[in-house]
């Protein structure tokens, strides 16, 4: 190696004393001419990829990396940054996207990915490496993650995706793996570009300006630009298959608009003329039972199922710099800066009320005898309070300054500081819930103790006048912000050389410190009359420290066989959590028997520190619906069923759906989540246009910690009571779950039913994920234009969880509860002939388990017990062709999901959007269209 004898030469010189000074002059003169050819074949030649800090040669190693480029992301017809990773082959799981977002998620304009079908937070996001400040409000109220929302695709020069574990590269998080966005850099023109686009259906216009320039000298070279995005939203009523309740698989029905139901015969309270009266545009209607044909009475009916929006509308600004000066010959400083600010909005449900309440009757009437227990509900029409709309303005910095250069010529070295910031506010309309009372519900516990009186100063059916809705509705508030400070230095280069080629190495040291605030307005976490009407929230708040040193290897143990070694050893601030410190190991091999194959195999331990929220949330609380099994069965006997022949399931046990409010809190003494990642992999170039790589990866994560699942809880407290499943009511066990749930008093009027839980987070659960990734890429090129494909295909083999440590490992991969795709596949078939490109691009998405299964699949006596129900896969395609008009622009069309392909079916998926949209997020927008037109000066 050139560099190699350049050191000895530059030794020989030293220890040469009988040289002559001219000689001497002439010997420096060739070692520099020397030193500067080897510096400009080492930038040529020598790389840093995603999952190393060693310069190489190769972008394959020992550790899997995807590149998508710039060029691909347009390609595959993606305008961001998170459409580009969502689509990623690896990005297994279930997020909770726009969809959910307006049925009122935690996150509700989070835009993240899951890979490998783990937790958003278990995948760290890099900004030119450099970790960035988490998501100010937690992912389900609980976990805290990276949002990819703040990144503009105009700043971005390539994604790098390692696939597998890298604590001991990069620390806590790196889990599932590490996304690195890389920014633009070393730019010397100015590239303007326009783009348009509106769906097929209605909704969803785009208008994106960007602008990328650079200055490049001898000594110094800046990139810099903006991007300005505006996505308008898309509303389920601009959507023919999701605008009405009958859209629904079963055929629908309407919802009930206002509804006073007898709560012991659920027979509706007939309302007269109140359905006209209440200027809610509602209609009176009988109601009539589906299972049974029963008519159940007149109610005030109305569809709502347009209401929701489908997708965010969004405006986004973006600006920024990239780029480094020489300082001296060996030395440069080095910028990065991003600065994001956005304005988003979704629609919501309408506002609505509901309480049981028992109205005196002095005669001795009702169903009470001395009272009657009812239940009332009122949902508003948009004409009478509006949506329920949210706003969010959210502001993302992050900064890199340092200075880098080499040390006596042969090592590389680096002193920088990171600086990330993100704030959140968001503001929607709600409800006054001590407004409400006293307008519709009457006094609390004024005649029995526990439910209101239903003696409220307006009537229920009331129209809503211009001063009733201004004492009604207020404006929650939450606010939030997080950050991330980092200070980092590393050093690297040649250690020594040996039969088969040089060592290398890379030491760096980490200082790290990140926190968190959040707050909710006072009403929404008051336990008083003076709170929000049905709604509760998390807040909390803290920030930690961290230390870390790490070293990496890279060994040439023959020519044709390599050893990479990582350690690094992060300490974490002990009055947080119960971390301490944590090491974190990794090896690594490549073996090239011939130039064209690469046999590679990694095996590391990665970690994760608790989430802050979890360690710092305060009490807060949740509102989530679960089965009641043991109501289920106690009804099921009481209608003389043999208790024997019952089978708790979701076909069995609707009616017996629950919704409940949960408390929760943080916990300073959780640990470390401990991983263990391996992989195995071939890569092999068959010619100079065919290649494939086959990478078999296993991530075991131990100590996860989660918060104790509510249905887990539940189902537990059907085993305590029954003795099922070897549990014994009165053992420990059995009573701390019994403490941690709530029911209704014997004395109540609704004795036993389910009213609440108490969750806490803690190290328990246990998770095994394996499975394999292949990718094929193959070039032809021709005298009439050059042919490309690209297939990327993943394989989740094995999805094993244990929740407790009194379970045993269960592989979820194939039951009816695992709602993860198992396989994902795109392919892409480009080309290009002189000035004209087309790429196509096809996604196939894995099928999911049915909703609801049917209930012979619980049935151990049916012989389709232990089946699983699943919809189709879902496949589309994208088109996208661009044709160079002149030297200096070109203009683009692209089309996504060219055959306006719907999310697939499933017909027990009754409730809206009537399909699995954790899965197949973003699937209802339908076909789009986009034209482009880009300039260079």
């Amino acid at each position: 190696m050139k560099k190699n004898k350049l050191a000895n030469a530059v030794l020989f010189a030293l220890m040469s004393s009988s040289l002559t000074l001219s000689a001497s002059a002439v010997a420096q003169q060739q070692q520099d001419e020397d030193e500067q050819e080897e510096q400009e074949e080492e930038q040529v030649e020598r790389l840093k990829v995603t999952g190393s800090r060693l310069s190489q040669t190769d972008m394959e190693n020992a550790s899997p990396v995807v590149i998508i480029s710039d060029e691909d992301i347009k390609n595959r017809g993606f305008t961001t940054a998170f459409d580009a990773l969502k689509n990623l082959a690896q990005n297994t799981g279930q997020i909770q996207g726009d969809e959910f977002g307006s049925q009122g998620g935690f996150t509700p304009n989070a835009q993240t990915i899951s890979l490998r079908g783990l937790a958003p937070g278990q995948a760290l996001i890099l900004l030119n490496g450099r970790r960035l400040a988490e998501n100010p409000t937690p992912y389900n109220g609980q976990s805290n993650f990276v949002s990819l929302s703040s990144i503009p695709t105009a700043a971005i020069e390539r994604i790098e995706v390692l696939t597998n574990g890298a604590s001991a590269i990069y620390g806590s998080d790196a889990v599932a793996g590490v996304v690195n966005i890389i920014l633009k850099d070393d730019v010397d023109s100015t590239t303007v570009s326009v783009m348009g686009g509106t769906t097929k259906d209605g909704g969803g216009d785009e208008v994106r300006l960007q602008v990328a320039s650079g200055i490049t000298t001898s000594d110094m070279s800046w990139t810099y630009g903006l991007e300005y995005h505006d996505i308008d939203p898309i509303f389920a009523s601009d959507r023919d298959w999701l605008d009405s309740n009958f859209d629904s698989p079963t055929g629908g029905s309407y919802s009930y608009g206002i509804v006073v139901q007898d709560a012991y015969s659920g027979l509706n309270v007939d309302p007269g003329d109140g359905c006209e009266r209440s200027g809610s545009g509602y209609e009176r209607r009988m109601r009539t039972s589906t299972a049974s044909g029963r008519e159940l009475g007149y109610y005030c009916a109305t569809d709502t199922a347009g209401d929701y929006s489908i997708q965010n509308g969004r405006e986004k600004l973006s600006g920024f710099v990239s780029g480094s000066m020489d300082i001296s010959n060996n030395t440069e400083f080095f910028l990065d800066a991003l600065v994001t600010t956005q304005e988003a909005q979704n629609r919501g449900f309408r506002h609505f009320i509901f309480e049981p309440v028992i109205e005196p009757t002095p005669d001795g009437s009702g169903n009470l005898g001395w009272g009657n227990y009812l239940l009332k509900q009122r949902m508003f029409s948009f004409e009478e309070l509006g949506p329920k709309s949210s706003s969010f303005d959210e502001k993302n910095i992050n900064v890199t300054a340092g200075m880098r250069g080499m040390l006596s010529n042969f090592y590389e070295w680096e002193v920088s500081y990171s600086h990330s910031v993100a704030d959140f506010e968001s503001r929607r309309a709600w409800l006054k819930n001590e407004v409400v009372m006293d307008y519709f519900f009457g006094s609390d516990e004024a005649f029995y103790p526990g439910f209101l009186d239903g003696n409220g100063q307006y009537d229920f059916y009331a129209p809503i006048t211009d001063e009733m809705r201004n004492e009604l509705l207020g404006e929650q508030v939450i606010n939030g912000d997080s950050y991330s400070r980092t200070l980092f230095g590393s050093i690297s280069g040649d250690l020594f050389e040996m039969p088969a080629g040089m060592a290398q190495f890379a030491a760096v040291v980490e200082y790290n410190k990140q926190g968190y605030d959040l707050m909710q307005d006072e009403r929404t976490l008051s336990d008083t009359e003076v709170s929000w009407w049905g709604l509760t929230g998390t807040e909390g708040g803290g920030d930690r420290d961290r230390w870390a040193l790490g070293m990496e290897f890279g060994i040439p143990l023959l020519e044709t066989l390599d050893l990479s070694l990582a350690a690094r050893y992060d300490k974490y601030d002990d009055d947080t959590t119960d971390v301490g410190g944590r090491l974190s190991p990794m090896v690594g091999l490549e073996y090239r028997p011939i130039d064209s194959l690469l046999l590679r195999a990694t095996y590391g331990k990665s970690f994760r520190a608790p989430d802050m929220h979890y360690v710092f949330a305060g009490d807060s609380g949740f509102y989530t619906t679960v089965y009641d099994w043991t109501a289920c069965r106690e009804g099921f006997v009481a209608d003389g069923g043999n208790p024997d022949d019952f089978i708790p399931s979701g076909a069995n046990c609707q009616q017996y759906t629950a919704n409940i409010e949960g408390t929760r809190a943080g916990s300073t003494t959780l640990e470390e989540e401990k991983g263990t990642n391996i992989g195995v992999g071939i890569v092999y170039d068959l010619t100079d246009n065919l290649s494939f790589t086959l990478d078999w990866y296993e991530i075991e994560l131990e100590d996860i910690v989660t918060d104790e699942s509510v249905s887990g809880l539940i189902g537990d407290e059907y085993d305590c009571n029954y003795g099922l499943d070897g549990r014994d009511p009165d053992s420990a066990f059995c009573q701390n779950v019994y403490s941690k749930i709530e029911r209704a008093g014997g004395d109540d009027v609704n004795a036993g039913d389910l009213t609440g839980v108490n969750v806490s987070p803690t190290n328990a659960s246990r998770q095994l994920i394996s499975g394999y990734d292949a990718t094929v890429r193959y070039n032809y090129p021709t005298e009439f234009g050059d042919f490309t494909f690209r297939a990327e295909y993943t394989n989740t083999q094995s999805y094993k969880y244990q929740a407790t440590p009194e379970d045993e490992y269960t592989d979820y991969r194939n039951l009816a509860s695992f709602y993860d795709p198992r396989t994902s596949l795109t392919g892409v078939v480009g080309y290009q002939y002189q000035d004209f490109a087309v790429y196509l691009t096809g996604r196939r998405v894995g099928s999911t388990p049915w909703d609801t299964q049917p209930a012979e699949h619980s049935n151990p006596d049916s012989d389709q017990f232990g089946d699983v129900s699943r919809t189709s896969p879902y496949v589309y395609f994208n088109l996208t062709a661009q044709y160079r008009l002149t030297d200096n622009s070109s203009i683009t069309f692209t089309g996504n999901n060219i055959t306006d392909r719907r999310p697939p079916e499933d017909d027990t998926w009754t409730s809206w959007p009537y399909y699995n949209i954790f899965a197949y997020g973003g699937a209802s927008r339908g076909a789009s269209y986009y034209l482009e037109y880009v300039h260079r000066f």
